[in-house]
């Protein structure tokens, strides 16, 4: 087992199903319908742009998960203070890989990148529809911090 840092393109989109499926089926007007090129194209656009990193993890030479994060810096303002942390976009195992403790090597790499560059927070958001995904984030530390609601109106 490896995590490596990629720009391919096409393994990113091919794993970005794993991730982006679900969320059609949870919030079908919310999310357009996975489609390969649409996220190859989108990958291909930022994945040189210096704040973000993808990792791929590797088993037996098999691509089975992602993480999309970025190296986010932010200046003291009058509201707050200076701060930098790790964001993580993406963080997605293959539904068939899933359960064997794979995302949990992927953060502790990113935690491991992002003390590395002095930064002491590692930041996330999932959806409330996302069942169980919860409980898999506070069993390794991660904490609530900000609750976020919406009320549609169109629907």
């Amino acid at each position: 087992m490896r995590i490596i840092e990629t720009t391919d393109v096409d393994v990113l989109a091919q794993l970005n199903r794993y991730v982006h499926e679900p969320h059609v089926r949870q919030q079908p007007h919310h999310f357009k319908p996975y489609d390969a090129d649409a996220v190859r194209a989108f990958f291909t656009k930022i994945v040189e742009e210096a704040v973000y990193q993808f990792l791929v993890l590797e088993v037996e030479d098999e691509a089975i998960g992602y993480a999309w994060i970025e190296y986010v810096s932010r200046a003291e303002s009058a509201f707050k203070f200076a701060d930098a942390k790790v964001r993580v976009h993406h963080l997605c195992i293959m539904d068939t890989k899933q359960q064997n403790g794979y995302g949990r090597l992927l953060l502790e790499d990113i935690e491991r990148r992002a003390r590395e560059q002095g930064i002491h927070k590692v930041e996330l958001d999932y959806w409330m529809s996302n069942d169980g995904v919860d409980v898999f984030y506070e069993r390794i530390g991660f904490e609530k911090t900000r609750q976020v609601v919406a009320k549609s109106l169109d629907y």
